[in-house]
């Protein structure tokens, strides 16, 4: 897994496949690359397919300027090219990820061939962004430990899926600069993107972990009625689906995207 200078930042990264369609994973707010370990090697069989830890995350450059939305694309879009990775893209996205591929959407509508939003997390209403504001700074000024109890103790329940894979998650969770998390925090409270639900024109799926207590499978299922022809999924899995329900993920995955 190799880093780069992307857009002004280090980032770690990984590309697999030797050809087929160009498949990007995004990853959730708090989570890595590693979130996909269970997900990406089977994807790879069939095509060229990208994931990185973003800026702030994982082994990418711990960043101490803000960032945006708009940011986090065009850190994306430094690396595909820098990777040669070609469009059309289609993007998997976990939660607040998606708020990426919609902006990446709006901006480039002829380089998306296919969505996938896992329990997504297309805006923050105003109303809504001095308690993530709050949540930033708590982490930000008491670290990643103290933020447990209010952030992955009801994202990731621990006795949901494999307990290994939560173990490891919750270690790769604490690992978080607080700071860069704090930032991702910040860059979401300021961004909404559902004015582009009723304007997506590629195919698209919207998948809802049965067991997700942040972002229940009814809501989600309102959200992909709001975009013209999506398919809707909902499978055994919570909010962090790629870790908790890989399997059933997958079998969607395969079934949905183009070979």
């Amino acid at each position: 897994m190799p880093f780069i200078d992307a857009n002004g930042v280090s980032l770690h990264y990984e590309v697999r496949g030797a050809g087929g369609p160009s498949l990007v994973l995004l990853h959730e707010l708090g989570g890595t690359l590693h979130s996909w370990d269970a997900v990406a090697p089977r994807l790879a069989e069939s095509c060229r397919l990208l994931r990185y830890d973003q800026r702030g995350s994982g082994l990418s450059e711990k960043v101490r300027q803000e960032f945006t939305n708009d940011v986090l694309v065009d850190d994306f879009e430094t690396l595909a090219k820098a990777v040669r990775l070609d469009p059309p893209y289609h993007f998997v996205t976990v939660a607040a990820a998606a708020t990426q591929a919609l902006r990446f959407l709006e901006k480039h509508p002829d380089q998306v061939g296919s969505l996938v939003l896992c329990n997504p997390a297309p805006g923050v209403d105003p109303s809504r962004a001095a308690a993530l504001d709050e949540r930033a700074a708590f982490a930000m000024r008491e670290g990643m430990r103290a933020s447990l109890p209010t952030t992955l103790a009801i994202s990731y329940p621990e006795t949901l899926g494999a307990r290994d894979a939560y173990e490891a998650y919750r270690g790769r969770y604490l690992a978080n600069d607080p700071v860069g998390f704090g930032f991702g925090f910040r860059a979401l409270a300021r961004t909404n993107m559902l004015h582009m639900l009723p304007q997506i024109r590629c195919p698209t799926m919207v998948i809802a972990g049965r067991h997700d207590t942040v972002r229940p499978h009814a809501g989600t299922a309102e959200l992909a009625r709001k975009i013209p022809g999506a398919r809707f999924e909902l499978i055994e899995a919570g909010h962090f689906m790629p870790t908790q329900g890989p399997e059933p993920l997958v079998a969607l995955l395969q079934d949905f995207l183009p070979k």
